[in-house]
């Protein structure tokens, strides 16, 4: 362009308008997104002002997370039809990406929870307190081997993300007609809590109400140790004790190295 007049830019003048590298707007070119109005054939390549509309649609479908082949698509095919088509597909993956930050932020908050109670609470010391309604996704575990328990629990896992209902830790359950069998690790459920019932999946509603509870060090896969401890207090007390027992972890392979390290919670339903 021998007199190159306001309305045309270099590549430079170009990216510097518009707060993007040199690098950038080649890369455009080469990929057949956006291109220079004018290339001459000493190399030399120029903007035409009005290009910088085009160049912010480009930029406002990166912001809605669309990879650079799609806009190119779409920028070639562009129609309001089109338009209305693409933010359907857009609002529905925001609102999926929404659905996963939330569980996330709720995974970290029940972690952060459970570590502090780790480091608070007194172990091998059973308590009263009381516990609000809450929900449990549950899983029947139908083997009574500790492979199958293995098993049930990473089907528990894939079901749960499959459904994208909660990311925290999984605990068991035992019946208390067992353990009082001497039946210390034979396992009937895994659990997760949630904060809603979800159609199609097994939920159960766990009920307020006043549990015993006890925290302990170490992961022997069994419920010996904490049964003992809460029968001596509930019979101390004159309490009688629920059929579920509940088996949480406060601290895992998350944030120990090795069961010894863990500290496992007991609860059980005082009626």
């Amino acid at each position: 362009m021998e007199q190159r007049n306001e309305l045309y830019f270099t590549t430079g003048e170009f990216a510097e308008i518009l707060g993007v590298k040199k690098h950038t707007l080649f890369h455009y070119d080469e990929i057949g997104l956006f291109s220079p109005a004018v290339k001459e054939e000493n190399g030399y390549r120029y903007y035409f002002v009005w290009q910088m509309d085009a160049f912010e649609v480009i930029r406002a479908l990166q912001r809605l997370g669309m990879p650079l082949g799609e806009i190119k698509a779409y920028m070639q095919e562009r129609s309001p039809e089109l338009f209305l088509k693409m933010m359907d597909q857009q609002e529905h993956q925001i609102d999926q990406e929404i659905k996963r930050l939330r569980s996330m932020k709720q995974f970290i908050r029940h972690e952060k929870q459970n570590v502090q109670e780790a480091l608070d609470v007194r172990l091998d010391e059973p308590y009263l307190v009381r516990r609000e309604e809450c929900w449990l996704l549950l899983s029947d575990v139908k083997g009574r081997e500790e492979r199958k328990l293995a098993e049930e629990i990473a089907e528990h896992v894939r079901l749960r993300e499959q459904y994208r209902v909660t990311q925290s830790a999984v605990g068991t359950i035992c019946l208390g007609q067992d353990l009082d069998q001497g039946k210390y690790n034979r396992y009937v459920s895994v659990y997760s809590r949630i904060t809603r019932p979800v159609s199609g999946l097994k939920t159960v509603r766990q009920r307020a109400g006043r549990y015993v509870e006890v925290c302990y060090r170490g992961y022997e896969d069994s419920m010996e140790k904490p049964y003992h401890l809460i029968r001596e207090y509930a019979e101390r007390r004159g309490l009688r004790l629920g059929q579920e027992w509940y088996e949480d972890f406060l601290l895992d392979e998350l944030t120990v190295k090795g069961y010894g390290d863990y500290i496992v919670k007991v609860a059980v339903e005082a009626l």
